[in-house]
């Protein structure tokens, strides 16, 4: 138990030295709504407060995996409050950022939980918030695993995750996507399953903090059912 303990700190010191960001650091959180822990980014609010150089080279290095994202959180609630989409399940996260999806997928009894992101830092995060809340992941390497359910969230903004998202979500019969309606997919139908509104933690500038995300499905999947 404490060699594991001392492997997450060094995880963590490994990825609190990459932020290249002012007064920042890394903090553990507990997520009330999602039931998890991860560690988030801690930031001194002065150090928002540059010039326009400044401020773009902090938009540059910004550890999108040090985010609890409004889709992410959205994603992650309704697993809490619908279990059994994923308990027994082979599952994706894709673009998993700091692993929230799929943690809230492991912790609601998911059988295997796969991450992938483009970022190799965020496949570290995620493997320490995993270990955190004392579940398992597995890290894609190479082709794409066979899964039972695809996960997805706040990925569209970025056109190079939307080729393969495109791709994974008509190969992959069964679900679950959490964007805003305004960057919804149109290539295929969807079917809105709830809306929540949320936040992006933690809340930097202009970052929102009431979100809209909505919860999609295919339109004609029979497994997931229509809920109130």
């Amino acid at each position: 138990m404490a060699n594991e303990v001392s492997e997450i700190e060094r995880r963590v010191e490994q990825l609190q030295q990459s932020l290249e960001l002012p007064n920042a650091s890394l903090s553990r959180r507990w997520l009330d709504s999602e039931l998890l822990a991860l560690w988030l980014l801690n930031i001194d609010a002065d150090a928002v407060s540059m010039d326009a150089q400044g401020i773009g080279r902090f938009w540059q290095n910004l550890p999108y995996w040090a985010f609890a994202w409004a889709g992410g959180r959205a994603l992650a609630q309704f697993i809490v409050a619908n279990p059994n989409l994923v308990a027994g399940k082979r599952v994706l996260d894709f673009g998993c950022g700091s692993g929230i999806v799929g943690i809230a997928a492991a912790l609601a009894g998911a059988k295997t939980v796969f991450v992938a992101d483009l970022d190799p830092q965020a496949l570290l995060a995620a493997q320490v918030n995993a270990a955190v809340n004392g579940v398992d992941i597995q890290i894609v390497d190479g082709d794409w695993p066979q899964v039972d359910l695809l996960l997805a969230s706040d990925v569209l903004y970025d056109i190079s995750s939307s080729v393969d998202l495109k791709a994974l979500m008509l190969d992959i019969p069964h679900w679950l996507l959490a964007e805003s309606r305004f960057v919804a997919p149109d290539f295929v139908e969807l079917r809105c399953l709830q809306q929540i509104v949320t936040s992006t933690l933690p809340a930097i500038g202009d970052f929102d903090e009431r979100v809209e995300v909505d919860i999609y499905c295919r339109r004609d999947d029979p497994l997931i059912p229509m809920l109130n």
